[in-house]
């Protein structure tokens, strides 16, 4: 009987103040992976164009591309930090509403970061080709690049739909915490994740800066 009425005390309906900051940090770094490999791929046309571009007019072209993934990872951040006080209140109050659970925040991190990690493989393969650290051909890179921007276009699209849904919609009971401080460690680390995107996007960001001053 016990252990009926506690399962009864349980709240069916997940938050939606708890699901929309972390939706948003995961939303931002796919719509800006999503510019950026726009962006991106104009660069690898205008340097397919004109060959003779310098090393400096590329590392300046890819710098730009970036902007748009660096500002929404930051922003990512914040809101991110946004969502893990939020978990940490509700941890520690008395609430009507099931908190979601980790493997919600698992799965909406990784559809959010996806676009994310396929905009720096792309990148790198292009910088591989720029400073002929490729081992494959510039024709096969070439290839891949166009097919990883187009495909973070894609995903990034498709991550943006899904994470803004999934924010708002009813979810199923298996989605519902049944332990308070398991979806907290759950934002912890997506949120590292995030930090640490943020971080190597930005350390690429200078090194390329560095590359043009130096051309």
């Amino acid at each position: 009987m016990t252990s009926d009425s506690q399962f009864a005390a349980v709240p069916t309906r997940a938050s939606i103040l708890a699901r929309v900051a972390p939706a948003l940090s995961y939303a931002l770094p796919a719509l800006g992976a999503a510019v950026s490999a726009l962006m991106l791929i104009n660069v690898f046309r205008a340097m397919r164009n004109a060959e003779a571009a310098g090393i400096g007019a590329v590392a300046a072209g890819m710098r730009e591309a970036s902007f748009p993934i660096v500002v929404a990872l930051y922003l990512g951040v914040i809101l991110g930090f946004a969502g893990v006080v939020i978990g940490l209140v509700r941890m520690f109050t008395t609430v009507t509403t099931a908190t979601p659970s980790a493997w919600y925040f698992l799965i909406i991190g990784i559809v959010g970061l996806l676009p994310v990690l396929l905009l720096w493989e792309a990148q790198s393969l292009l910088l591989g080709v720029i400073f002929g650290r490729s081992p494959g051909g510039v024709v096969e890179v070439a290839r891949q690049v166009s097919v990883l921007s187009v495909m973070t276009m894609l995903f990034g699209a498709v991550s943006i739909l899904i994470l803004l849904v999934s924010a708002f919609v009813p979810l199923p009971r298996v989605l519902c915490a049944k332990r308070k401080w398991a979806p907290l460690v759950m934002l912890l680390l997506m949120e590292t994740a995030v930090i640490a995107m943020t971080v190597l996007y930005h350390l690429r960001n200078a090194w390329l800066w560095v590359q043009f001053q130096r051309s």
